[in-house]
């Protein structure tokens, strides 16, 4: 039987040479990128146990050689369509200034066999998955470059633990095809801190909103993905906010979970402004201006934001600068709040953000401050990361050891 919305084939039209997607719909977006909505947990159940269609490296092999020797992104070659909803829309995970994501079914495509072969019996199994498909012309090479990058990241030893799951490039759309992950930090930190408002309590107002374990344990997981982005797949995301971490559930009786730890796996997600860390001496490669444009104040490291450096577009991200971004996420995550900084309107809070080495300072003038008390826990893993001058920042390596002592 025939269901009455079906979903709908991911098309591509082609006219003077330019290819446009048939669903795509050219409006402005925000400034988060997504995917940033909360997502069924039949997807979560369903997209856990998937491998990866990438086959991992010889342990001889390292991220360096994996990089010079893959120049193409994977393909994707299963059959994938958008899902509709009840009024015949494509249904959205999210939206962003440069692209959209789609909600999406794949299929294995059935392949000719040998004559004599029996035929295998009819492909049935789908899985849910998102779909990331540019929102404007000039998406295109953004999202051509992430498909890159999302390559090289999935065949690095261990990135099943810090990355969201990447199946394929549709190359005739420039569009991105990843495992849909059920949730989104930003919305996990919106949903805590209206918690902690209809609960009030004195016993917990000097804690972070999700509590002092969870954060803790949240807090270890995130520094210890971006040290392995740095130090082993030598990646700098560039834009590292809790809208482009999500988080998949880990069962409540999984072996070892303790008491009050973070009931999820965070994955860094959304690539488009991230490029490798130069091996040597050799100076950096031109950040991409178009990406870095989607920057969002309050989680961008000062120097990036100065008057100076938005003009000459000559600064770039740095691993200093995803660890100033990280530290401010865990402020946000601590206070319940996405704005981080409690100036009026947003030209008070960018001049904050451009002077965020002070942003402990700041974040206690808020409504929320409590909860980052002096010399509390929340300070002493936050205030390493914050320093202005980007050298003195804490590395990554430290970072990890200090977030587990």
């Amino acid at each position: 039987m025939t269901p009455s919305n079906p979903p709908l084939r991911l098309s591509v039209t082609t006219a003077h040479d330019e290819k446009d997607l048939t669903l795509q719909t050219p409006t402005s977006g925000s400034a988060l990128t997504p995917p940033v909505t909360p997502i069924a947990k039949e997807i979560a159940d369903a997209e856990r146990s998937i491998p990866s269609p990438l086959e991992e490296p010889s342990p001889e092999q390292t991220a360096a050689q994996v990089k010079r020797n893959i120049n193409t992104p994977l393909r994707f070659t299963d059959e994938i369509e958008i899902c509709r909803d009840g009024e015949d829309c494509p249904v959205e995970f999210g939206r962003g200034a440069w692209s959209i994501v789609y909600k999406a079914r794949s299929t294995p495509n059935v392949t000719t066999t040998h004559l004599h072969t029996p035929p295998s019996s009819p492909v049935t199994t789908s899985r849910v998955l998102a779909v990331k498909a540019p929102l404007r012309r000039d998406a295109r090479k953004v999202l051509q470059s992430e498909a890159l990058t999302l390559t090289r990241l999935n065949l690095t030893p261990g990135f099943e633990r810090h990355v969201v799951p990447f199946h394929g490039f549709l190359s005739d759309s420039d569009a991105l095809v990843m495992s849909a992950v059920p949730l989104s930090l930003s919305t996990y930190i919106e949903d805590q801190a209206d918690l902690r408002k209809q609960q009030p309590s004195t016993a917990t107002m000097f804690d972070p909103v999700q509590g002092p374990e969870a954060w803790r344990d949240m807090a270890r997981k995130l520094i210890t993905s971006l040290a392995w982005l740095h130090d082993t797949a030598g990646i700098i995301h560039g834009d590292i906010k809790p809208h482009n971490i999500l988080l998949r559930p880990i069962a409540t009786d999984e072996p070892g979970l303790e008491a009050g730890a973070f009931p999820y796996e965070p994955l860094l997600a959304d690539f488009s402004s991230a490029f490798d860390i130069p091996s040597d001496a050799t100076p950096a490669p031109d950040a991409n201006q178009a990406a870095m444009s989607a920057f969002t104040p309050p989680f961008t490291a000062p120097e990036l934001l100065s008057l100076a450096s938005l003009k000459s577009g000559d600064v770039a991200p740095t691993p200093a600068s995803d660890v100033f971004s990280l530290a401010a996420t865990l402020m946000a995550a601590a206070t319940g709040d996405l704005l981080l900084y409690p100036g009026s309107n947003n030209m008070q809070r960018l001049a904050m953000a451009r002077d965020g080495h002070r942003i402990l300072d700041f974040t206690r003038a808020g409504s929320n401050g409590c909860r980052v008390p002096r010399n509390g826990f929340v300070e002493k893993l936050v205030q390493p990361a914050v320093f202005k001058d980007p050298a003195q920042r804490i590395s990554t390596r430290d970072w990890v050891a200090l977030a587990s002592s």
